[in-house]
């Protein structure tokens, strides 16, 4: 199974973060790397990226703004998809 223990925190030690959390629920997609998260709210919805960091209500869609981040975060939320077995329902 994917995923990191929280045995260490339970212990009150640190451990490293996840690289990235993405995930999938009824059809809405999401990816989060570091402050960036990359949203889908259905198959016809266009994604929309927020800057946490700056926006944690994500309220301002930087998608125009970063084509690129927004390219690189939903191919890697395809693959993880696709190795996961994540893929929303048609």
């Amino acid at each position: 199974m994917a995923g990191k223990s929280l045995v260490p925190v339970f212990k009150g030690n640190q451990r490293k973060g996840h690289e990235f959390l993405f995930w999938e629920h009824f059809g809405a997609k999401a990816i989060r790397q570091g402050n960036w998260k990359l949203v889908k709210l259905d198959g016809k919805s266009d994604w929309e990226l927020y800057d946490l960091a700056t926006d944690r209500t994500e309220l301002n869609n930087l998608a125009g703004e970063y084509p690129e981040k927004v390219s690189q975060l939903a191919k890697l939320w395809e693959e993880k998809a696709r190795e996961f077995q994540a893929m929303p329902a048609p």
